[in-house]
């Protein structure tokens, strides 16, 4: 209700939908992420109930899970960081 007695400009229309455009790709980031976190997990349980005293394979499936998580963060902060220029830029042009 409080949103459609806003008058919105073209322009600002135009920066609301970048910023969602934003938003929806850190949470795509996030999404990933959560992916690889869960998939770590599953090889430490995998790890630990098929064979608790065999390190070598642990570390295996941790090394493997940490290069795929480690992609995925990055990809996640650089989305943050995209999302935190666009704010910077808009508040540049507020003031």
């Amino acid at each position: 209700m409080f949103m459609s007695k806003l008058q919105w400009t073209a322009q600002e229309k135009l920066e609301l939908l970048a910023s969602l455009e934003a938003l929806i790709r850190c949470i795509k980031s996030l999404h990933a992420t959560m992916g690889a976190v869960m998939a770590d997990v599953s090889a430490i349980r995998d790890t630990l109930f098929e064979d608790p005293e065999d390190l070598a394979v642990y570390r295996s499936n941790l090394r493997l899970a940490a290069a795929t998580a480690n992609s995925r963060a990055e990809e996640a902060l650089s989305s943050y960081d995209d999302l935190l220029a666009e704010v910077a830029a808009s508040q540049r042009f507020a003031n």
